[in-house]
Order: C-alpha cells, then sequence, then structure tokens
C-alpha cells in the first residue's frame, strides 16, 4: 500500500491534514543502549560501553538533542561498579538533561540513581508489575523524576501493554494503562509501538495515545525515514521523537530537526558551538 501523502505546494508545506498545536516545542530524543561489562541482549550491535556512551551523548547533544535516553543492558550477573561514575561524568559534562533507566525495580533503585546523578529514571516492566512504584517515586522525589515507559504490541485488534521489551504479553489494554499512569502521578510517557512494520497502525496508536491523555507523550515508532517521523508528528501531536538507531548516522538528527522546522514543526533550536 502507498502510503505517501502529498503536499500543497513546495517542499516546505504542510501535509493535508493541519499540525497539531504548533506552538509546541518538540523534543528531539536518541537513545543509546549502554552496558558495563556483558550485556543481556543478544544483539550487542548498538550497546555501547559507558566511556563510548558518553562519547555518544556528546556527539547527540552538539547536534541538538533535547534529551538523551540510556537504557542500561548489563547482565544481572554483573554489579555495574563504573555505574557512579559514569552518570557523574555524564552531569558533569552534558549540558542537556538525560533520563537512566534499566534494572530498575524499586524506589531505592531509583534513589540510587538520583543521587548518583540522573537527573531522571526511568521504569518499564516494574511500573507494570508494581504501579504502586510510580506513586512513590512521584510522591518522593517528584514527578519530573520518573518516566515511564510502555511496550505495545498490536494484538487480536487492540494495542496491548508488553514486558520485558515487548516479549511477554500482558492483558492489559493501552490506553487503560495511559489513564493508570496519569492517574498515579506520571508527568511523561514513553511508548515503544512493536508492529511488523505496519506504519497506518503505528499513526492510529499514537493518535489514540495523545487524544486519551494529557501527558505529554515521546513515541518511538521503529521507523527508518525522516518522512515517517515528520508525518507521525504532524498527524498524531506526540511530543517527541525517540530513536536508538535513526540518529547514529551522520547528521541525521540535524537533518530531522530541519525537516520538522521546514514543516513549521518546531523545535529547540540548535546550541551554537563556541
Amino acid at each position: 500500500m502507498n502510503h505517501e501523502h502529498k503536499c500543497l505546494g513546495g517542499t516546505n508545506t504542510l501535509f493535508l491534514k493541519p499540525l497539531m498545536e504548533t506552538n509546541t516545542i518538540r523534543k528531539i530524543v536518541p537513545s543509546i543502549y549502554t552496558a558495563d561489562g556483558q550485556a543481556t541482549t543478544a544483539d550487542t550491535r548498538h550497546v555501547k560501553d559507558y566511556n563510548q556512551a558518553l562519547e555518544q551523548a556528546l556527539i547527540y547533544e552538539a547536534q541538538g538533542a533535547d534529551e538523551i535516553i540510556l537504557m542500561d543492558v548489563t547482565s544481572i550477573s554483573e554489579r555495574r561498579r563504573n555505574l557512579p561514575r559514569f552518570l557523574k561524568d555524564l552531569n558533569k559534562k552534558l549540558t542537556v538533561p538525560f533520563v537512566f533507566g534499566g534494572g530498575v525495580h524499586t524506589v531505592k533503585d531509583v534513589e540510587e540513581l538520583l543521587k548518583y546523578g540522573a537527573p531522571r529514571v526511568y521504569v518499564n516492566s516494574a511500573a507494570v508489575r508494581n504501579p504502586e512504584l510510580i506513586n512513590k517515586v512521584s510522591s518522593t522525589y517528584g514527578k519530573q523524576a520518573l518516566l515511564v515507559a510502555v511496550d505495545t504490541r498490536h494484538t487480536f485488534g487492540t494495542w496491548k501493554v508488553y514486558l520485558s521489551g515487548g516479549k511477554s504479553r500482558t492483558e492489559i489494554d493501552l490506553i487503560n494503562w495511559m489513564a493508570m499512569i496519569e492517574n498515579r502521578g506520571g508527568s511523561e510517557v514513553l511508548i515503544s509501538a512493536i508492529t511488523r512494520g505496519d506504519h497506518e497502525l503505528v499513526f492510529d496508536v499514537f493518535s489514540k495515545v495523545t487524544a486519551s491523555t494529557s501527558l505529554p507523550v515521546l513515541a518511538s515508532a521503529g521507523f527508518t525515514e525522516d518522512a515517517d517521523y515528520l508525518r507521525l508528528v504532524n498527524e498524531t501531536g506526540v511530543n517527541g521523537i525517540v530513536s536508538a538507531h535513526l540518529f547514529q548516522k551522520e547528521n541525521a538528527l540535524r537533518n530531522m530537526k530541519a525537516l520538522l522546522n521546514n514543516h513549521q514543526i518546531f523545535t529547540s533550536p540548535e546550541t551554537e558551538e563556541e
């Protein structure tokens, strides 16, 4: 099926569907998979050790990233001995905010990461298994201390919440879970929509999510083409784009911001180099 949308006029015009919240700044958020020692994932091509991750984060910052998400996949058998130093170095050298997650199960885990220097912590499966975690973190450290990540798949006509990186299905309806996150004190949500390449399903689910909640929604859609992200932001009103792979290409982040800005979808200005 051809999903190409026609534009009126030249290259700087909008898609036919009008923009939502045109005065809202959209965030461009690269994510980095990190590991201190052995990684839990079988696909280690994109996993960086802490030194490499710091270098990559600085590159993303120079290209205009609004925030950086670090997803730690260190094996449970490893102690992440270098994690405190890594987070302190990130806090010292980065001027953009960052979010750290992976292996976060309890309020104590969140407390330790914040103490080490992470401005914000993200949780995913742990919040599904224990929704009270959202309440406790929000009430103890403030709503902005927590980013709630959600993996979802289109299953038998509905979008269900999945655990363990999209491998384990629950019977929790995505929209119901969004309402619970908001009611329990969540401040922002990262939705990872997992499909088998059906872009229309992705556009549909993010439209439903943004219509169902007042929380800012970050979108991880797995697209490989900038034009698909342009349409995603344009049609669904998501507050930001998250990708672990797209922005690794040279100047990909700058190009994405330029594309959005050219279509009157505003992003933060790139920091001028001294």
